[in-house]
């Protein structure tokens, strides 16, 4: 599987609802909104979730999670990214 690219992760987040460009050019998730970057390599893949700040740099990528976890990721194993909206508003089953 290809990696994505520094130019196609950051046109998503720059197009996707629910996240605002700081003047420090940091993507942050506003309200409840959450990112996930799905990362891939030879034989095995994971998930880094809950993000609420992610930051492109030239050689790597910092994603600040919710409990304030920092990862810094290369942009090689980064398959695939993810943007949690908030839940809809209005009855919810269950107990």
């Amino acid at each position: 599987m290809r990696a994505m690219e520094r130019a196609l992760i950051q046109k998503i987040l720059a197009d996707a609802h629910g996240i605002e460009r700081g003047d420090d050019g940091a993507f942050n998730l506003e309200g409840e909104h959450r990112a996930s970057l799905y990362l891939g390599g030879e034989g095995g893949t994971t998930i880094v979730n809950d993000l609420v700040t992610i930051t492109l740099h030239d050689d790597y990528i910092a994603a600040e999670a919710k409990n304030r976890t920092m990862h810094c990721l290369l942009y090689g194993p980064v398959i695939g990214l993810a943007v949690k909206r908030p839940r809809a508003e209005g009855p919810r089953t269950g107990f």
